[in-house]
């Protein structure tokens, strides 16, 4: 009976308008079928009045049932940024299971249905029928990749493109899998990101390097559209491989894909070819146009972008006086898609008065690609008996800073 009352208390929905979009949560509890123990999803929307055109969906890896850990990126700026300027939704995952990883990412085990489920929720709450049609953008990391990878075979020609972070490796060692992969996902974008680490054997990840290698391969030995990128400062975490995912999902988003520009793997020299034998050089990255390649390339030697132009725009600071008399200080911010966000900085009367941020060596997400904890902030108190003004602004990867917001004080 208990278990029973659990259940239904995780059927329960809730409904909440963020300062900036809109933001709706689910709990979807197990099936009869279904072998994980409940799944929680997350969804954000930038402007509800406007027509969707995509999902994308964020599906986190084995261990990351976890969001105080790992909080969801519906309420990461960077990731935000993303759907903001494409008019996606963006969707999050999280499955939690008694067991082992393939208790939600093998899509028979109840996900799938789970997702449709959230999917068929969100749009009617949100009032847009059309999210339960529209393409998916799939983003996976580890055993969120295998789940992946088995979608776009489920459900062919659903998926607009796919990012890969390590994993897959039971689905692309699979010769089956792989040739069934192959016929449907070889028109389609996909990025697959691996660590440097995760090359070497003595690696607990190292069971997916081949397998992934053989399924780019197979992939570009028929003119497949994939590139692969090897981070070369990480092993299994995301650390700052979002700037590679985000970039490539903008392109393909923009729908600037240009074919015709591919990197060497071996020598990460950028080529021009338009012939079919290079088209079909495993040896060769896909690019989907030139500006990426440039990326790609600065990417795989460092590990990380540092754009030259900085953030354009400024943030937004608003402040209100809680039932305490304290003044509470809300923000809401875009970056850049290639820049992303490194610090917070917050001015009181002109003064540099709060730098929330990370540390020279930190990456820009964690290993599961939230933000990190000093960049999660929405608001702050502060409770000076002094009048202040106070404006705001950001930071990217590479330090450059955005123009600071208006002026903001207490009438």
């Amino acid at each position: 009976m208990m278990k029973l009352l659990l259940l239904l208390l995780l059927a329960t929905t809730s409904l909440s308008a963020a300062a900036d979009g809109l933001l709706l949560d689910l709990i979807v509890p197990p099936g009869q079928k279904d072998r994980f123990q409940h799944a929680e999803f997350s969804c954000w929307i930038a402007d509800t009045t406007r027509p969707l055109k995509a999902v994308i969906i964020h599906q986190h890896g084995c261990t990351n049932a976890a969001p105080d850990k790992h909080p969801p990126i519906t309420e990461d700026w960077h990731w935000r940024a993303l759907a903001r300027k494409h008019d996606c939704a963006l969707l999050v995952p999280m499955y939690h299971v008694a067991g082992n990883c393939d208790e939600w990412n093998d899509p028979d085990s109840g996900s799938e249905r789970a997702l449709m489920t959230a999917l068929a929720d969100f749009a009617e709450r949100s009032g847009r029928p059309e999210m339960k049609s529209v393409p998916w953008v799939l983003w996976g990391h580890s055993g969120g990749s295998s789940w992946s990878a088995q979608m776009i075979v489920r459900h062919p020609g659903r998926v607009l493109a796919a990012s890969f972070r390590g994993g897959c490796h039971k689905q692309f060692g699979d010769a089956a899998f792989r040739a069934r992969f192959s016929t449907v996902a070889r028109e389609l974008p996909l990025l697959f990101v691996w660590g440097k680490r995760e090359t070497v054997p003595t690696s607990s990840h190292h069971v997916s390097w081949a397998p992934m290698n053989t399924m780019f391969q197979d992939l570009r030995s028929q003119g497949g559209k994939v590139c692969r990128v090897i981070d070369p400062r990480s092993e299994h975490g995301c650390d700052d491989s979002r700037l590679m995912s985000l970039s490539f999902f903008d392109v393909v988003l923009s729908g600037d894909v240009r074919p015709g520009t591919f990197g060497d793997i071996a020598s990460l020299e950028i080529r021009s070819a338009n012939d079919d034998a290079t088209a079909k050089e495993p040896g060769f990255a896909w690019m989907p146009n030139a500006a990426f390649a440039k990326l790609w390339h600065e990417f795989s030697e460092k590990g990380s972008l540092r754009p030259s132009v900085g953030p354009t725009k400024a943030p937004e600071l608003t402040i209100s006086v809680n039932e305490k008399g304290q003044k509470v200080l809300s923000w809401s911010l875009v970056p850049e898609i290639s820049g992303g966000v490194r610090a917070l900085r917050l001015y009181r009367d002109g003064m540099l008065w709060k730098d929330l941020g990370l540390k020279p060596t930190d990456f820009l997400a964690t290993s599961a690609d939230s933000a990190p904890a000093s960049l999660r902030s929405t608001r702050l108190i502060d409770d000076s008996a002094e009048a202040h003004t106070y404006s705001m602004s950001f930071l990217d990867a590479a330090g450059n800073e955005s123009p600071s917001g208006k002026a903001a004080s207490i009438p």
